[in-house]
């Protein structure tokens, strides 16, 4: 197990209101405009971004690796742009938990009684890719990861607008593509630059609609290296805005500290 739920959680950070959610279209009923400049599809996206004091979701994931694929719930919970929380059950189990800060990240594993705590830029260390928590929150928002400029590269392709190759400066490039219907991202997919080929795509075939804003339903993300591909998907059950969440977390007696 260590080996599991170690991966997913790091993973998902390169990744992560009492109201019923409308599944928005999952294919795009508008097509693009091809008088519109990159400058307005980004500032687009850019107000489509969700705004919420406190989120919670209960997910399904599905992770596949080497041949195996394995089943869980997660519940996830964030505080916009400070705190991610997540808890891994299966039938009412806990199996571990995590919790990510603007400065820490932590999690620990129920059946191998382990745990880490870290710096939050050690992710960097172990994906290859430094990221703050607005960018770990934004690949679970949909939006994008980083900073497009209104002088990107735009192109039409499959009926979506696709922003790229943006240059991360860190050996990486990532083309975004963006729905015309609502300018929620559609896709975006990473590629390393660096000696070992690498390349990371993530979708989002679902948005659902929630106080008449607009989250990922399902999200998949593939990671492929040389001779391997790790593929998570996670499916929102149920997704709620609130005004206060706990997020308590506490390592338990006797785990043993471990160095990923």
């Amino acid at each position: 197990m260590k080996k599991y739920f170690g991966p997913i959680f790091l993973v998902l950070t390169l990744i992560l209101l009492s109201q019923s959610c409308r599944t928005a279209a999952s294919l795009s009923s508008t097509a693009p405009n091809p008088k519109w400049t990159p400058g307005q599809v980004i500032r687009a996206h850019k107000q489509t971004s969700p705004e919420f004091a406190y989120y919670a979701a209960r997910t399904q994931l599905v992770y596949e690796s080497k041949g195996q694929r394995q089943k869980v719930n997660l519940s996830l919970r964030m505080k916009y742009g400070d705190t991610i929380w997540m808890k891994a059950s299966v039938f009412g189990v806990t199996l571990a938990k995590a919790l990510i800060t603007k400065d820490k990240v932590s999690y620990y594993e129920s059946l191998n009684k382990t745990y880490y705590e870290g710096p939050t830029s050690e992710i960097a260390r172990w994906i290859g890719i430094p990221v703050s928590m607005t960018q770990l929150q934004n690949i679970l928002l949909g939006q994008s990861i980083m900073t497009m400029g209104r002088n990107a590269d735009m192109s039409i392709r499959n009926n979506q607008y696709v922003l790229g190759p943006l240059d991360t400066g860190i050996g990486w490039n990532i083309h975004n593509s963006i729905r015309p219907d609502n300018f929620r991202l559609e896709r975006a997919e990473l590629g390393s630059t660096g000696v070992v080929p690498t390349s990371v795509e993530l979708t989002y075939s679902n948005y659902a609609e929630v106080a008449k804003q607009l989250f990922p339903e399902q999200l998949n993300l593939s990671v492929r290296l040389p001779g391997q591909t790790t593929a998570i998907e996670l499916n929102f059950k149920q997704i709620d805005l609130l005004d206060r969440l706990n997020f308590s977390y506490q390592i338990p007696k006797g785990f043993k500290a471990i160095n990923p």
